[in-house]
């Protein structure tokens, strides 16, 4: 295992076996780096997930509302993944909202919803859960994020947005430039 640079300040390290990377380099005909950064059209593109990595199982539970911390400094995308065998309004909140202002109508066994990582930056609590549901249902919340490393060896995400095609098996990225 070889560690991978910090995130952050942090003085915790992360391992390879945990992560995928990616590096993309563009150069002219002397075999320099052409820089790249554009604010109208992202590069799209996808991050393996390490295969060895251990998926959570579902949830099985008859709570209405959860809370999830996010205490990280770089921006994560949430994913939700729920199975209930009847129609239930999903919905969620950030921080200290006194309701929630944010709600999505569910007619199928089987949902998945995501919040990008432009919708958590900043926040530090997310609530969640299905409204009146009063019925046993399986659910299952993880996060991904899109980084790159900086010249000071940080981990950072600005110019990167989670895309939705995020799952299990891969993280799906936007960037702006090729840092």
């Amino acid at each position: 295992m070889e560690p991978l640079a910090v995130y952050g300040r942090s003085l915790i390290e992360s391992n390879t076996n945990l992560s995928r990377s990616l590096s993309i380099s563009i150069l002219d005909q002397n075999r320099n780096e052409i820089p790249f950064e554009t604010n109208s059209n992202s590069i799209e593109f996808f991050i393996p997930r390490d295969p060895n990595l251990r998926i959570p199982p579902m949830i099985l539970t008859n709570e209405t509302f959860h809370s999830l911390n996010l205490t990280t400094d770089l921006p994560i995308s949430i994913h939700f993944e729920i199975k209930a065998n009847f129609s239930y309004r999903f919905v969620y909140k950030f921080d200290k909202q006194s309701t929630f202002t944010n709600s999505i109508e569910v007619n199928q066994s089987y949902f998945t919803f995501m919040l990008d990582n432009q919708q958590t930056v900043g926040h530090r609590l997310l609530i969640f859960g299905l409204e009146e549901a009063n019925q046993e249902y399986e659910y299952r919340v993880y996060s991904s994020g899109c980084y790159y490393l900086n010249k000071e060896n940080e981990w950072k995400g600005d110019g990167l947005r989670v895309g939705p095609k995020t799952n299990l098996s891969h993280s799906h990225c936007f960037s702006t430039h090729l840092t």
